[in-house]
């Protein structure tokens, strides 16, 4: 442990372990508003909501999971992604993002002879939203939290301790603390918060973009947009992905981008898109 050069006296900051919360009592309150919206409002229906996020984990995250996998078995490829952090982040939202295009469509390939109303495509879209948000989003704030947890209440040099007690190599244990817990302590708190408006921006976008692909699918949108929609969802996610997280500077200017990308796209798709697309109900 002498050897790892940390600053034991550092700890994680109350407004840190504040921002995280208040960020998943956000993610959490607009899920279930939104839920109950749709249901009320829409009469949307559970099939394709469980449908949404049943394809997200299939053709999304495993989908992406696996062929990052099969490129980490080439040695050249793997040795690039251990020294160059950004590489992975882009070569993984580009994977991911294709995946999820394909769960869109295969979601509203199902959906077509059934579920045509306003209600269950916005369902779906919340299905696919939701597997999105529970894996890049929750989990990992999750982990994050405990993390935070742990360090607040026996101090860095204990969890560091207990890492190798536990038989996690030194170097494991390196890359840990550099990519997790470096960031829980370092990082300015609001950063914790602005990643839960960003998991926010992405709900909506991913509801929106669903419906683009299901207007697709219904050959009332050109289908150029399916591919749109991919290209969309890249640009959304890596926007945020890439930031210095020791900069607030650099934290709040890429958020704005990503705003200011996610509100363009919305608008676009509402003004353009939207009303060309007809529903079972209408």
């Amino acid at each position: 442990m002498e050897n790892l050069n940390i600053n034991y006296d550092k700890t994680v900051s109350n407004a840190t372990v504040n921002m995280i919360s208040a960020g998943a009592i956000l993610v959490i309150s607009v899920l279930i508003v939104l839920l109950v919206l749709v249901i009320k409002r829409w009469k949307g229906r559970f099939i394709p909501l469980a449908l949404g996020v049943l394809s997200y984990v299939v053709f999304g995250f495993m989908f992406s999971q696996l062929l990052m996998s099969v490129l980490s078995l080439i040695p050249n490829v793997d040795q690039s992604f251990t020294y160059n952090t950004n590489a992975y982040v882009v070569i993984y939202n580009i994977l991911l993002a294709a995946g999820f295009g394909i769960a869109r469509w295969f979601t509203a390939k199902m959906m077509t002879d059934r579920y045509n109303r306003t209600g269950d495509v916005l369902m779906a879209g919340t299905g696919l939203a939701i597997g999105d948000t529970v894996i890049t989003y929750a989990l990992s704030m999750f982990t994050f939290f405990v993390y935070a947890q742990a360090i607040s209440a026996n101090g860095l040099e204990k969890f560091i301790s207990d890492m190798f007690n536990s038989g996690m190599a030194e170097s494991d244990v390196i890359t840990l603390y550099t990519s997790n817990v470096s960031q829980l302590i370092d990082s300015p708190a609001i950063l914790w918060f602005l990643m839960a408006v960003s998991a926010v921006l992405d709900i909506a976008l991913n509801i929106m973009l669903f419906m683009v692909v299901y207007g697709v699918v219904k050959k009332q949108v050109n289908y150029m947009y399916a591919y749109y929609a991919i290209i969309a969802q890249f640009v959304s996610n890596i926007m945020f992905q890439l930031y210095n997280a020791f900069s607030l500077t650099n934290i709040i200017v890429l958020f704005i981008v990503k705003l200011v990308i996610v509100g363009g796209i919305a608008l676009f798709i509402k003004q353009f898109i939207m009303k060309e697309i007809k529903y079972s109900n209408d």
